[in-house]
């Protein structure tokens, strides 16, 4: 027996595309920073650490995100987010930092915005749901 399937809408792809730029934007800052830091006076080690640091939590979700089989992934990267949007913010109000907080807790506002949007369209026209 053949299964059919059923086009995704635009609107579910583009705010999971939008999920994605956004998400693998703030792993790009997060390295162009480390390189600014390395070219600066910041050990090498020191940097690479730092970077782990950021980095190794959102990495968590990499899988979850690629598969896209559950929202799940999705809820969870929302609500660590949101810690990485505290983060920003005091970034941006520490001396000499405002550009680079600011990008910061721009891309953490975009990137929790799309992956909400994502959720309420996948749940809409997907059938998706948050449990298993």
């Amino acid at each position: 027996m053949t299964q059919t399937w059923a086009p995704i809408p635009a609107s579910v792809q583009r705010a999971r595309q939008a999920s994605l730029v956004f998400y693998f934007g703030l792993i790009g800052l997060f390295t162009g920073n480390s390189i600014v830091n390395v070219m600066g006076t910041m050990p090498a080690s020191v940097a690479i650490f730092l970077w782990l640091v950021a980095v190794l939590p959102l990495s968590i979700f990499l899988p979850g995100l690629r598969r896209n089989s559950t929202l799940r992934t999705y809820a969870w990267l929302c609500f660590l987010i949101l810690m990485y949007f505290l983060h920003a913010v005091t970034i941006a109000f520490t001396t000499g930092t405002l550009f680079y907080g600011m990008v910061y807790s721009a891309l953490c506002v975009a990137l929790f915005c799309s992956l909400v949007v994502y959720i309420r369209l996948a749940k809409k026209h997907l059938g998706m749901s948050l449990l298993r």
